[in-house]
């Protein structure tokens, strides 16, 4: 495990070191995993770690919860195109715009939107040829080339109940959040993983299972610690 003071001071001297590099884009970090693996809870304290630090760091609301217009719901494969060119758009916006970022974070990217795909594939949501059109659009070098590292967060599906319904009045089924369709979300995750990982620079499996016993603050120390390394690998390419 990471010291925070340790990871303060390596942060700050890489910081330093971005102000006289000026680096041409972000550094691209995607978040990918299932409900309630504990990705947007990491993100929390990835951005406040940064920004704290006084890094410019790009880190928009994730689409799929948030930001998807309602009526896109009920209709998985609308509703998931709408979320991979959300988080398209902002790779694009941190490239391309004039606010200099030194980081982006997206929670849910290409990478995420590639195993949603194929789980709609494997339930009959859409054909194979389809689904290989928009996994060939989703990896086009121009914008998959950008992300250089992705972190896959993944927990059984009773972990992931008992965190979604821990603090709930009742505990109903939801579209995403039940026995049957987790499992077969893990399952796509990783038959993508398995044949598109190696097209990104940088991945890192992260499985917050309750029996792996891991606490939040350390799972967060440990990925703050590869983003540095990300960074430092940039700088020496500088």
């Amino acid at each position: 495990m990471s010291n925070p003071d340790d990871l303060r001071q390596r942060a700050e001297r890489i910081r330093d070191e971005l102000r006289t590099h000026d680096p041409e884009r972000p550094v691209f970090i995607e978040f990918a995993g299932t409900p309630k693996s504990g990705k947007s809870t990491c993100i929390d304290i990835v951005t406040h770690f940064f920004r704290r630090l006084e890094f410019k760091v790009l880190a928009p609301v994730e689409g799929a919860s948030r930001r998807t217009p309602y009526y896109l719901k009920d209709n998985w494969v609308a509703f998931n195109t709408w979320s991979a060119s959300y988080s398209l758009m902002h790779i694009l916006e941190a490239t391309y715009g004039s606010d200099k970022y030194d980081l982006a974070i997206l929670d849910r990217g290409l990478f995420d939107a590639l195993a949603w795909f194929q789980l709609l594939t494997t339930r009959g949501n859409i054909d194979e040829e389809s689904r290989d059109r928009i996994h060939n659009f989703l990896l086009i070098d121009e914008w998959r080339a950008k992300i250089d590292a992705v972190f896959l967060f993944t927990s059984d599906a009773g972990t992931s109940l008992d965190r979604e319904n821990r603090d709930k009045i009742i505990s109903d089924e939801g579209r995403a959040m039940n026995p049957e369709l987790l499992p077969q979300l893990n399952g796509a995750y990783q038959t993508v993983r398995e044949s598109f990982a190696d097209g990104f620079p940088r991945f890192a499996d992260i499985d917050t299972s309750a029996s792996k016993n891991t606490s939040t603050k350390s799972t967060g120390e440990e990925v703050v610690a590869l983003i540095l390394d990300v960074l430092e690998s940039k700088l020496e390419e500088a």
